[in-house]
């Protein structure tokens, strides 16, 4: 990450899908992405495993508009915190890496 991103927040947010099937899941990658080709955000990092999502993002518009653009009209918000320094950027990315390695190994399972 480079050093002047670091100089603004970024934004980590956490929550519980309505429900873990293969259509919420791709409605809620679909939020994101478009979330982030409306501009309201910048993806760092994200991931989507066991019925809940993550995602750490650099805000370009208020958190209003990002929420409503991520989060469906039953989606339950289980985080959202402000991450400021290296450190924490680097704990809340380990975090949903890991929510990505589970969501890879799950859908292997499932694939099988």
């Amino acid at each position: 990450m480079l050093t002047s991103q670091l100089n603004h927040h970024l934004l980590y947010l956490a929550w519980k899908l309505s429900s873990a099937d293969a259509g919420s899941v791709a409605n809620t990658k679909a939020r994101l992405v478009g979330g982030e080709g409306q501009h309201l955000y910048q993806l760092r990092a994200w991931a989507i495993a066991n019925g809940q999502a993550s995602a750490l993002l650099v805000p370009e518009a208020p958190l209003e508009q990002i929420a409503e653009a991520i989060w469906a009209s039953d989606t339950q918000p289980m985080l959202t915190r402000w991450v400021a320094s290296r450190r924490a950027c680097s704990a809340a990315t380990r975090e949903i890496e890991a929510n990505r390695k589970e969501e890879i190994a799950h859908s292997a399972v499932i694939a099988a």
